[in-house]
């Protein structure tokens, strides 16, 4: 389990620096959608620490694809969880997101359906080749 840990947290600072960034994109989004907006000091700096954390949690939970008794359809769900509440908090606590059922429907709508086209590709272009090519070693050594 310490083993778990410490790769999570490495995982995850590796990432964090990529959370200015992110916020960047976001603001870049919100711009591009007509809005104006003018920051304190204090919203510029709660969003840089906050989007940092939000990438250092998203890069950490990878690691439960390390834990070897942990079935890949349990490590894809518990990824899934942490993911969208990672996200959810982070953009309701910066107001990213409106704090309205309407809004928090169609972003959870609209996260399930990425997390699926996402695993969709990663199975069919990544795993599934792996295990045909494991199976066909198999079938050659018999």
């Amino acid at each position: 389990m310490k083993k778990h840990v410490k790769e999570f947290v490495h995982r995850g600072l590796m990432a964090s620096v990529g959370g200015p960034i992110i916020l960047a994109i976001i603001n870049l989004c919100i711009q591009g959608g007509g809005e104006t907006m003018t920051l304190t000091v204090n919203e510029v700096a709660l969003a840089i620490l906050s989007s940092a954390l939000m990438a250092f949690i998203a890069a950490g939970v990878s690691v439960v694809y390390q834990i070897e008794k942990l079935p890949l359809m349990w490590a894809s769900f518990i990824q899934a969880i942490v993911l969208y509440f990672d996200y959810l908090l982070i953009y309701l606590l910066n107001g990213w997101l409106k704090c309205d059922p309407k809004v928090i429907f169609i972003f959870t709508i609209i996260f399930i359906a990425g997390y699926a086209v996402i695993w969709t590709m990663i199975y069919f272009l990544s795993i599934r080749p792996s295990i045909n090519k494991m199976n066909r070693k198999l079938q050659e050594e018999v």
